[in-house]
């Protein structure tokens, strides 16, 4: 879904924090052109953008720039486990602060989140107490705290971008929505066969014009994503609990044991016997 991000009169950006119990209005899958910076305190949990998804195990901290598709991020491992998210606008980071030349390394983070940035255990815990003091701040003292964490993050963040690159700004709308319907029927039927015919006629195109459609977004074949989200589904079901293999291989749609287990290696990097006996070891 299109996600409408409403600042507050006289506010450059929306600051939420999320306890443990409380309820993310942006949960699933949503889009917006706001940038977003988000800190989880702690506990695991998976990061759902894009074609990409990736666990985290202790907390963590990314930025990302806006047109996006992902996922909520927090988790509900720990019961004092906070989630804030920072969202400002285009206008904010590339044409404000732009006036301003001591914020050219800012500038350049903020470029780079166009290919979204995840950052080390180190830098969270860097930033983490300036992150969780939001909530105690007026509208001013959010503002300068935020400029303070950019710049710890320009100049001292160590991070990795999830993608070589995803110029979403070079789509239309138009593209984007399409990608989070292929995005959402994937995750609906990954249990199940999944019809490149079947999602092709839903979108108004023919299976080639598709297949050229999604390698033109994510610069891969479809068929490799819906593997990688299956064996993605699969880690999810043996981090919930002990789990029959063959169980969970039917559980994300695979047929076939070997086939199961060489596409989990090639995306997880272990077998699936291999990571079960080092998560309950």
């Amino acid at each position: 879904m299109f996600e409408s991000i409403n600042l507050k009169v006289n506010t450059s950006l929306k600051v939420e924090t999320y306890g443990n119990g409380d309820y993310c209005e942006s949960a699933g899958w949503h889009i917006h052109p706001e940038y977003e910076l988000v800190y989880v305190k702690s506990g695991s949990g998976q990061l759902n953008i894009g074609p990409k998804k990736v666990p985290y195990y202790n907390g963590v901290l990314l930025f990302l720039a806006g047109n996006i598709p992902h996922g909520d991020f927090g988790n509900k491992d720990h019961g004092d486990n906070q989630e804030v998210v920072i969202q400002f606008s285009k206008d904010f980071l590339e044409e404000k602060l732009k006036v301003f030349p001591e914020f050219s390394e800012v500038q350049l983070l903020a470029k780079k989140s166009k290919q979204v940035l995840i950052f080390d255990g180190t830098t969270h815990n860097m930033v983490g107490s300036d992150f969780l003091s939001f909530k105690f701040l007026d509208s001013q003292q959010r503002l300068i705290n935020l400029l303070s964490i950019l710049c710890k993050l320009s100049k001292h963040g160590v991070y990795r971008p999830l993608f070589d690159t995803l110029p979403m700004d070079n789509f239309r709308k138009e593209e984007i929505l399409r990608l989070e319907e292929i995005f959402e029927y994937v995750n609906k039927n990954h249990d199940s066969k999944i019809s490149v015919e079947e999602i092709s006629s839903s979108l108004g195109l023919t299976p080639n014009s598709f297949s050229r459609f999604f390698r033109k977004i994510t610069g891969r074949r479809f068929l490799d994503f819906v593997n990688e989200f299956r064996t993605s589904k699969a880690v999810e079901f043996f981090n919930s609990g002990p789990s029959g293999i063959s169980e969970v291989m039917y559980q994300c749609g695979f047929n076939d044991p070997s086939y199961f287990s060489k596409q989990f290696k090639k995306y997880q990097g272990t077998s699936p016997s291999e990571y079960i006996r080092s998560r309950y070891a």
